[in-house]
């Protein structure tokens, strides 16, 4: 598969980003923000579940595919549940375009997602969502 793939890491840039970005940036539309919004996907979202994550979901009614993320501090210190808040929005940013537009998206990530490897986060939610999407 393309960027889903767990692959050797390309070289990066001297400012230490990859040059191109091709357009996967992260803006404050594809971000859930608002406390309401978190609570209408938890409590009418539809529910997937890989070994480490919840992915809950439901429809917006914006046309737009937004993501939230929680991460608790059962997963980790501070360093490492920013880790993993940075991968979930770079597995988001790569997956964006495979999702249905129109949909809220909320990642809970659970006890022991601070261990796993890029690649592994990526796999385990293709899987999730792969049965759904």
């Amino acid at each position: 598969m393309d960027a889903l793939s767990c692959k050797e890491e390309e070289p990066k840039a001297a400012s230490g980003l990859l040059s191109d970005n091709s357009g996967r940036n992260l803006h404050k539309a594809d971000r859930i923000r608002r406390s309401g919004d978190f609570r209408k996907v938890m409590a009418e979202g539809r529910k997937l579940r890989a070994p480490h994550f919840v992915v809950r979901w439901c429809l917006n009614g914006l046309g737009a595919t937004r993501l939230g993320l929680t991460v608790s501090k059962k997963v980790g210190n501070s360093c490492a549940r920013n880790r993993v808040k940075r991968r979930l929005r770079e597995y988001f940013r790569h997956n964006k375009c495979r999702l249905p537009s129109g949909i809220d998206v909320v990642i809970i990530a659970t006890n022991g997602s601070s261990d796993l490897k890029t690649c592994d986060i990526f796999e385990e939610l293709n899987g999730a969502l792969g049965q759904r999407f």
